[in-house]
């Protein structure tokens, strides 16, 4: 979301004052230097949910930030956040650190455009450490739907993807080779789901990334309509 003055986003915040709610920090889990789960509490029985939606938080007065819930509990009153923690200096960053349990903040509830296809066969989460929260939810609905969950991660630190359980496909950071590669062999694995449109692909992250894989999948033979993208960042483009 871009920086927008102050006095706009008090408006935001008291036109759309249903759609934010009190929530309470109750867990706050470091997974690796630069990523750090945070459970929050509020009453969830009202809020509407899908995979890969996205939560707001106003970090300063002039921005908010979003991020993707995933462990959405309505009953429980509970969803976890995966915050990346790429830059000591950054806004979002130095606002998530000052963070602990018991602390109280408001957050713009999920919401989003429909992303998470349900009646694929194979879903194919692509992204970087910002896409770890929208893989983790994409692939719980996989789960209870009894189809198949792959992914492709770039990362600092893999050892991310144990702890979170998310095996599947990963990447140095900024080797977009390496990721080609790993594609290529899902899709000579897979040729023939591709050919029936079976898979679907999520990407998303880096949106200049996501630009060259998604021309890249569409030159293998994906279908554009097996290929859903939404863009965390774009280098050097402030509050996307």
């Amino acid at each position: 979301m871009p920086s927008l003055p102050k006095w706009i986003n008090d408006t935001v915040e008291n036109v759309w004052s249903s759609k934010f709610k009190d929530c309470t920090v109750i867990h706050i889990e470091k997974i690796t230097n630069d990523l750090r789960l945070i459970r929050f509490q509020t009453d969830l029985q009202d809020v509407s949910y899908e995979p890969a939606y996205a939560i707001a938080i106003r970090i300063n007065g002039r921005d908010f930030r979003n991020y993707s819930p995933f462990n959405f509990n309505q009953e429980a009153g509970t969803f976890d956040v995966l915050f990346h923690l790429h830059n000591a200096s950054a806004a979002g960053s130095h606002f998530v650190t000052q963070l602990s349990a018991g602390d109280s903040i408001k957050l713009l509830m999920p919401r989003g455009k429909q992303f998470f296809a349900p009646n694929a066969k194979i879903h194919f989460s692509v992204g970087d450490e910002t896409s770890l929260g929208s893989s983790l939810s994409i692939k719980e609905a996989v789960e209870e739907n009894g189809s198949l969950f792959v992914c492709l991660h770039e990362l600092e630190e893999y050892s991310a993807l144990e702890k979170l359980n998310l095996y599947g496909y990963h990447s140095p950071k900024n080797n977009t080779m390496r990721m080609i590669e790993a594609l290529n062999d899902f899709l000579r694995e897979e040729k023939e789901a591709i050919s029936d449109d079976n898979v679907v692909f999520y990407l998303t992250g880096n949106g200049g990334r996501m630009s060259l894989i998604r021309k890249f999948l569409k030159a293998r033979g994906v279908s554009p309509k097996c290929i859903k993208s939404q863009a965390y960042w774009i280098e050097g483009k402030k509050g996307l």
